[in-house]
């Protein structure tokens, strides 16, 4: 995020190639739906603000340039923990790293949920079997115990809950056990957790790839037909676990626990490059209370990440829980290895300059203990030291802390104001 790029040009491209409201007919007509001139679905070309505006007030909001931090950064600023390539503690592995993420002051949790959980394996004993619903994982005393921790937001990542993604090319298929399960999973949360202020947001995990199915990088020339069916299976997936979520609120008594749907869009930038996309070709079509952004593709620069939140707010349909479009960063992360304090941090800085600026409600940093192993070489171990980790982490291996949660750790401590002249670098 050092580099301020041209993406002025984006922006003349998206008002040259999506304000013709004959393209955008088009565009409706091939997948199949309804055109619709709304501010929220099918629409012209989103108001991108100009490079030069989003360079002056990251500027202002970037904490080491004296940038005001939020006071509420505990409750807004948290982490994933799942398959984790160490650990630090004999407890359950769920539990060790909830329980770290309290003491590093977050108050937000991301965590895997569903009856088939590998990547908590350390040091537990799951007994989940392939008949087990989410009610059930839910009621699993290690989830039991995470959920009784004083964190504000736990967000749970649910894949889908029958025939993985096959149903999004089955036109037949309605998804009615996302939405049961949903249902049932919300409920549970909104009873159990009544007397409590805590928020539940339930997702999925970076929604484009589940899009593409074996079209990673990019849509194959002729894949029109198999286009219009993911997509067409996308949003009856989407619309079945909202209508299971909101179907729990409308029911549940008086409750102070809040439990949401959210989509999670990763290429968001693709769009540019007429490349069919879960936020320009899904998302306009069904109602979600919240969207996710796994936000790799809009980390280049401050300018890229402020106009990726644009262009997901302006294609997102909002449900009436908030009654406008709501997005949070799912995921953020840059690995560590081979790459300088000075280059993490000043990543970050400019990161959180865009996310204060504009108010995003949740960060969540991938991960607490590194997932990945660092070029695939080696062997293979049970837990795995530094060295062969690419540096996706907030602990490292040894219980240091890494450079990102060095910074971040800062950024929780001072709160609510500045960080210390001292912390603080010139322009």
């Amino acid at each position: 995020m050092h580099e301020y790029g041209a993406e002025d040009k984006v922006a003349k491209w998206l008002g040259k190639t999506m304000r013709r409201r004959d393209c955008i007919k088009c565009l409706a007509s091939t997948l199949g739906l309804p055109f619709v001139m709304a501010a929220n679905a099918v629409s012209p070309a989103p108001r991108l603000t100009p490079p030069e505006e989003i360079e002056r007030r990251v500027r202002k909001a970037r904490p080491l340039l004296g940038g005001t931090i939020p006071g509420d950064l505990k409750d807004r600023l948290g982490a994933t923990h799942y398959n984790g390539k160490y650990y630090r503690t004999r407890h359950p592995y769920l539990l060790e790293g909830c329980e770290t993420l309290l003491g590093l002051g977050m108050h937000v949790a991301k965590l895997w949920f569903g009856n088939q959980l590998p990547g908590y394996g350390y040091n537990s004993d799951w007994k989940l079997s392939a008949e087990s619903r989410l009610i059930d994982v839910a009621k699993h005393p290690y989830f039991v115990q995470a959920f009784a921790l004083p964190f504000t937001t736990f967000v749970l990542e649910i894949q889908p809950v029958a025939g993985g993604g096959k149903g999004f090319s089955d036109p037949h298929w309605a998804f009615a056990d996302d939405e049961a399960q949903f249902y049932e999973l919300a409920g549970y949360l909104l009873k159990t957790y009544h007397q409590r202020q805590v928020t539940f947001i339930l997702q999925h995990w970076e929604g484009d790839w589940m899009l593409r199915g074996n079209f990673k990088e990019t849509w194959e020339p002729g894949q029109e037909r198999y286009v219009e069916e993911r997509c067409r299976g996308f949003v009856r997936w989407l619309t079945a676990r909202q209508r299971g979520v909101a179907r729990a609120r409308n029911e549940a008594s008086a409750t102070q626990c809040r439990v949401y749907h959210a989509a999670e869009v990763n290429r968001v930038w693709d769009s540019t490059r007429d490349i069919p996309t879960l936020t320009t070709h899904v998302l306009p079509h069904v109602a979600v209370d919240l969207v996710s952004w796994s936000s790799y593709d809009g980390m280049a620069s401050p300018v890229k990440a402020w106009q990726g939140l644009e262009i997901i707010r302006h294609y997102m349909r909002p449900s009436p829980v908030f009654g406008k479009p709501v997005v949070y960063i799912g995921e953020i992360g840059k690995p560590e290895r081979g790459q300088s304090e000075e280059e993490i941090v000043s990543w970050w800085d400019n990161a959180m300059g865009v996310f204060f600026a504009q108010q995003v409600p949740w960060i969540l940093h991938w991960e607490l203990y590194c997932n990945e192993v660092a070029n695939n070489r080696g062997p293979k171990r049970d837990v795995y030291r530094a060295e062969d980790l690419r540096g996706f982490w907030l602990i490292r291996p040894d219980g240091s802390l890494s450079y990102s949660g060095k910074y971040l750790k800062a950024l929780l401590e001072h709160a609510g104001g500045a960080l210390p002249k001292e912390i603080q670098r010139p322009v």
